[in-house]
């Protein structure tokens, strides 16, 4: 049964910038000579030792559990945030503390289930000097290779999930508003990639967002994202472009726009937000594909953003994910994981917990 190992010296070097503490104030207050020993703890060149595992807990207001736990990716994992622009980074920085309980779960379980991951990691050979038109045919391609058929977000967490063998969970970012206002976020560690997406979101904005951050999981390596990416904002621009018209085309591929559109009607934006609720997305988001491929005028789209439509209807999804709930309880069943332990890096209560296992229509392990 592996064990994901705990690079202590990165939660070290985490925890201190939290506190806006220079190497220089930590090595003077733990007693070192000079800031070269807390350098090569946070490198890892030096291990800690038991007695400063205390003094660090002390001075950087941490548990020691934090700096041990192998159920945490924090300080490990890194993240590009999709909200709003209101929300502040301390939200984000709140937030991210739990989505790092979360992914590390998730990376646990994956271990003790090896043979249930892919050994290679599928990636796109894109960058940043790719152009649009490159980040659209990728995404047409993929629509084609995987027969995801006329209407891909239909199947598209399976495709993410199995294909791609890029684990999609679906959370609920918490109920302060700065946090509600966060749709999701592209999650990655060394060995993993993931997709968090708020479940809470309108179906339409789920399906754009969840296909921006698989663009952001394929090109990390070439074109890591910004840790924040507020929709409105300027930073990292180009990226987010690129993932924007991958994430379209992945959506409304031209197949599909060719099979729904009426050539009659192509100029019609009620016609047109009709054949959006077909493809499941939103009448903005089709009023940019199709300007982009030069399929309407300025006009069109201006009307056609403006054209509404009932919300889409789609069942909230539930919690998390089935393979991850699974896992989850056969780790419990199996007693490689204590219940409260799982509670408690998921960031929820045990009663909230069975009643997951409740959702998904599995025995409930706390209770055998």
């Amino acid at each position: 049964m592996a064990t994901p190992a705990v690079n202590v010296g990165q939660r070290v070097k985490y925890a201190r910038e939290a506190l806006r503490m220079t190497q220089e104030q930590l090595s003077k207050d733990l007693g070192f000579n000079d800031r070269q020993t807390v350098s090569d703890i946070e490198t890892g060149k030096r291990a800690v030792k038991a007695e400063e595992l205390g003094q660090l807990s002390d001075l950087l207001d941490r548990d020691i559990e934090f700096f041990l736990d192998p159920f945490s990716v924090v300080a490990e994992a890194k993240y590009s945030w999709r909200a709003s622009r209101e929300v502040p980074d301390a939200a984000f920085d709140r937030f991210e503390e739990r989505a790092a309980g979360w992914v590390g779960m998730l990376r646990w379980l994956r271990a003790q289930w090896p043979a249930e991951t892919s050994p290679l990691r599928f990636s796109l050979g894109l960058d940043e000097h790719s152009t649009f038109e490159q980040a659209q045919s990728s995404a047409e391609r993929l629509v084609a290779q995987f027969n995801l058929g006329p209407v891909p977000a239909v199947k598209l967490v399976q495709f993410v999930e199995a294909e791609l063998d890029i684990p999609v969970l679906f959370v609920d970012t918490g109920s302060e508003p700065q946090q509600a206002a966060i749709s999701g976020a592209a999650c990655h560690l060394t060995e993993l990639g993931a997709v968090l997406v708020n479940r809470k979101e309108p179906l339409a904005r789920r399906n754009f967002d969840l296909a921006h951050e698989v663009f952001h999981t394929l090109t990390w390596e070439r074109m890591p994202p910004a840790h924040y990416e507020k929709k409105g904002s300027r930073t990292n621009r180009r990226v987010e472009q690129l993932a924007d018209n991958f994430a379209a085309a992945l959506l409304m591929p031209e197949s599909s726009l060719d099979a729904l559109i009426d050539p009659a009607r192509q100029k019609d934006a009620e016609h047109l937000a009709d054949v959006a609720a077909q493809l499941l997305v939103s009448t903005e988001a089709l009023g940019w594909r199709l300007r982009a491929l030069g399929r309407i005028d300025e006009a069109t789209r201006k009307v056609l953003a403006k054209t509404r439509r009932a919300e889409l209807v789609g069942e909230t999804p539930k919690l998390f994910s089935p393979r991850f709930v699974k896992e989850l309880h056969a780790a419990l069943d199996r007693g490689r994981v204590t219940a409260r332990k799982a509670a408690k890096t998921l960031d929820m209560s045990l009663s909230d917990m069975s009643q997951l296992f409740v959702a998904y229509e599995l025995t409930d392990p706390l209770r055998s």
